[in-house]
């Protein structure tokens, strides 16, 4: 059958409808749903809350669902759940299974390798239709959280919706039984029962969401904003003021859009705006001045392949960058916004419809039919993102084996990575062979431990991990991630020196009286309790010398009629003036300087020698140096700025003794080469504890004296083998 005659022939199945008899007033809602999250991923500066389109959507869902499914009782009593699910299949599963079908493909020529196990996992997830459950728990990951957009992380939206697809037909199920036993009104249970999901799912949304990054994405936070569209089933459409209703809808929409931003605490009480404003204007019903905006070309054409386009334009707003090598500019943003419009139609007229509707594919075909066609295909795309995962495993092990003889060579050498810096007989910008650590295994590449991580629930004393034989001396290590990212220079002084290192650190925060700001209220909590605990433990002594250090923060708020930077700065002076006494050190590690996110793909297309063009100057890579001021104005304060171990002459290049120094977030570095940073860290924390009488090295440098002033100063001897170069 032609193109042409295929399309003459597409009708509907779906409750007696064709393609063309559509409601257009529910059309034009659409587009503006579809181009809120269009502009959004955009422009997200200048439409900062386009992202309640996805409410709106949701909303449209529950309530022309429910419709069909409420049609179906009142003609026949009954509900056919396995019809019902195959007409869900012939509608959300053709676009979106070639949608992630492409995509991954799409993955393996684009993405750089470092990349690829997050993508293709979520390509799975996606599939498999619990994607939002993933990036739930994503989010709640600090380091997770930090990672690249995935190209089909948006299909957690639909994640959701296939949930909801699965439970509403069995929900409306038990309470038509429950309506024949107890003789009730069957529609008055239907809606009681929603009604209840609606209740029940909005308290969880409004108590989760201040404090849960993972009530943006999880089912029971988001299933009342379906349960709305779907209660709107049982309601006659509006008969008087329906123009207005409509009017205050798209306001409260249009509202949301314009003045929500990132910051809005979402969904919760937030999204009840949106969510209210699509249910008015479905409420209004037809014969709306939006039925009349519906029937209007463009709008209808959005309108009809709105899903389509919310499929196709994610992936290229992630992807193209990886191809041009630079952030969307407003011509690039302008090609993609009309290159998923025209796959978005194509997609929709070419392979949607006729899939969904001709008699030849599986319109009309039997449920079973169209589950074994919709688990063939679904299998398809898993099999193709576990084949990529496969290689990308196999990939993985031999640039990991490659990179390790690099790396012995260069240890060899005496130029790995910081030592490089300090060794003049090494060229630091040198490229290495290969990249150490291997692209593949970059995001991993972290020392940092669970149990050296974070206030453990409900406790209110700090759960220090000890990095040590528990002899020497003793230095007590509070910071956040970019602390504890040091962990194997720590164990590395443990095992060279005879130190012991007590560390704690926590997501974003850091020992500070002043008030740290964070997202959500559960992330508030966590960080004021863990700073109450650590100003506890700070006090408490039991330590010779105390280390911070900490990402450059823009969380703390000016108070006292002191500026954001003052405040900072006098809060971490008050923390670190609880120690108990002044002959204990205080030792601010400088933070690490940071590169642009993506430094990564330009090593992709580089390979070893882009060490430097994929850097970036000092100026823009260093953060404000906070701790130094602050350890001016302590009486035994100290600084250790290892910038000198980073950058070049005013650069910051990327690899340094031939080791990639950051993780692909840009702002952690990588163990490999924090590793590396031992000696010189262990050579300047000696000489500060040297110079406060703690500690005493002999000529023979095979025993290490050293007089604590957490006791007293009593002299303790503890052996310790020679530090390595």
């Amino acid at each position: 059958m032609s193109v042409t005659s295929l399309l003459r022939h597409v009708k509907g199945t779906e409750s007696g409808e064709t393609v063309r008899d559509t409601r257009p007033e529910i059309q034009a809602l659409r587009a503006i749903a579809v181009g809120s999250v269009l502009l959004y991923h955009l422009w997200p500066k200048r439409l900062s809350g386009g992202y309640v389109g996805v409410d709106v959507f949701f909303v449209i869902s529950g309530f022309l669902i429910t419709s069909h499914l409420l049609r179906e009782v009142d003609r026949s009593g009954k509900l056919r759940v396995g019809v019902f699910w195959a007409r869900r299949a012939r509608r959300l599963l053709p676009s979106s299974l070639i949608v992630l079908l492409a995509t991954t493909v799409a993955i393996s020529f684009v993405v750089p390798s470092s990349q690829w196990s997050r993508s293709l996992w979520d390509v799975i997830g996606s599939a498999l239709y619990v994607e939002n459950w993933r990036l739930a728990a994503l989010s709640v990951d600090y380091l997770g959280a930090n990672a690249a957009a995935s190209p089909v992380q948006h299909f957690w939206t639909l994640s959701v919706e296939e949930q909801f697809y699965v439970a509403l037909p069995l929900l409306l199920l038990v309470a038509l039984w429950f309506s024949r036993v107890a003789r009730l009104n069957r529609r008055a249970v239907m809606a009681a029962s929603i009604g209840v999901v609606a209740l029940v799912s909005l308290f969880f949304s409004v108590e989760q969401t201040p404090w849960s990054a993972a009530a943006y994405f999880t089912t029971h936070t988001r299933a009342w904003e379906f349960a709305v569209g779907a209660l709107l089933a049982f309601v006659p459409p509006l008969v008087h003021v329906k123009q207005l209703a409509t009017i205050a809808g798209v306001l409260g929409i249009a509202a949301a859009v314009v003045f929500f931003t990132d910051g809005t605490a979402f969904p919760g009480f937030a999204a009840l705006l949106p969510v209210l404003g699509a249910a008015l204007v479905l409420w209004a019903g037809r014969g709306t001045w939006l039925a009349w905006a519906g029937r209007v070309a463009p709008v209808a054409v959005v309108g009809r392949s709105s899903y389509a386009i919310y499929l196709w334009h994610w992936p290229m707003v992630v992807l193209v960058p990886y191809v041009t090598g630079e952030t969307l500019t407003w011509p690039t943003k302008l090609v993609i916004a009309a290159v998923a419009l025209l796959l978005a139609w194509l997609t929709t007229v070419l392979w949607e419809e006729p899939i969904r509707f001709s008699s030849r594919l599986l319109g009309g075909r039997r449920p079973r039919v169209v589950a074994m066609w919709s688990a063939g295909a679904t299998i398809l795309v898993v099999v193709t993102a576990l084949s990529f995962l496969y290689v990308d495993g196999n990939r993985r092990a031999a640039a990991q084996d490659v990179a390790d003889q690099a790396l012995a060579v260069l240890q060899a050498s005496g130029c790995a990575g910081a030592a490089a810096m300090v060794n003049s007989q090494c060229d630091p910008l040198a490229p290495a062979p290969v990249l150490i650590p291997p692209l593949v295994a970059l995001a991993d590449d972290d020392d940092n431990r669970e149990d050296c991580w974070n206030l453990a629930e409900g406790s209110n004393s700090l759960p220090l991990c000890q990095v040590g034989s528990g002899k020497g001396p003793r230095f007590l290590v509070l910071g956040d991630s970019h602390s504890n990212s040091l962990l194997g220079v720590y164990e590395r002084l443990a095992v060279e020196r005879g130190w012991t290192f007590l560390v704690n650190g926590q997501a974003a925060c850091y020992a500070t009286t002043a008030h740290v700001e964070r997202d959500t209220e559960k992330m508030q909590s966590s960080c004021d309790a863990w700073r109450e605990s650590a100003l506890k433990t700070i006090a408490e002594g039991n330590y010779d010398a105390l280390i911070v250090t900490h990402a450059s923060q823009d969380r703390v708020s000016p108070t006292g009629g002191m500026t954001a930077d003052e405040t900072e700065v006098a809060g971490m002076i008050e923390a670190w003036a609880m120690r108990p006494s002044m002959d204990i050190p205080v030792i601010a590690i400088r933070d690490n300087p940071t590169q642009r996110t993506g430094f990564d793909t330009c090593l992709d297309r580089q390979g070893p020698a882009g060490g430097v063009a994929c850097g970036r100057a000092a100026h823009d890579s260093l953060g404000r140096d906070l701790h130094g001021l602050a350890i001016e104005a302590d009486p035994n304060g100290h600084v250790i700025d290892l910038t000198d171990l980073y950058c070049v002459d005013g650069y910051c290049p990327v690899i340094v003794g031939g080791i990639v120094v950051y993780r692909p977030d840009g702002h952690h570095i990588t163990a490999t080469f924090a590793h590396t940073l031992a000696p010189m860290i262990g050579d300047r924390l000696e000489g500060i504890l040297r110079e406060q009488g703690i500690l005493d090295v002999s000529p023979p440098a095979t025993a290490s004296a050293w007089h604590s002033p957490a006791d007293g100063g009593a002299l303790s001897v503890v052996a310790a083998p020679s530090p390595s170069v």
